[in-house]
């Protein structure tokens, strides 16, 4: 459907604006009353909220390409297991959204709730980009089709052991 890959672009504005937006939180949660403690408040409710709205492509866009991208199966476990952390992901973020909105609209933008929700968020961000990463990094899905890169490193794998089977090592 679409040739350009949308979704790794995407993912880096829901990673930084959810990291930033806990940070954030996390220090006007510990500051002492004033306009600062408000400020940075106000400022975590709406990176939340971007964050929110940034994985809402991000997360259809993976959709997309996690039916695009040619792989095998070796690797598409590990994509369902990045797909789910994904959609776990994305329904905690949604209660942090709304929770934040909430704290927001009743002017009660410091509470406990939102804190131990932010902090549960941070991990399944942290672990969802850490299972996205190993799909390109560890495997090279979106990159090269794998079965074509398992080729490559056999053939030069082998190419090496033929070359070096006279050397002493």
């Amino acid at each position: 459907m679409f040739d350009f890959p949308f979704h790794p672009i995407f993912v880096h504005f829901t990673v930084a604006l959810s990291f930033t937006a806990i940070g954030v939180y996390l220090l006007s949660y510990i500051l002492p009353a004033g306009k600062l403690k408000n400020d940075l408040g106000v400022s975590a409710v709406w990176m939340i909220l971007f964050s929110f709205i940034a994985t809402l492509f991000t997360v259809t866009f993976g959709f997309i390409q996690f039916n695009s991208v040619s792989h095998d199966m070796l690797v598409h476990l590990p994509m369902i297991s990045h797909r789910n952390w994904a959609i776990g992901t994305t329904l905690v973020l949604f209660i942090c959204a709304l929770l934040a909105l909430r704290g927001y609209l009743t002017n009660k933008i410091h509470h406990f709730s939102l804190m131990i929700a932010l902090l549960v968020l941070g991990f399944m961000v942290g672990m969802t980009a850490f299972k996205g990463g190993h799909l390109v990094y560890g495997y090279g899905v979106g990159v090269k089709s794998n079965t074509e890169l398992r080729e490559l490193q056999k053939s030069a794998g082998e190419k090496q052991k033929h070359d070096n089977l006279f050397q002493m090592n």
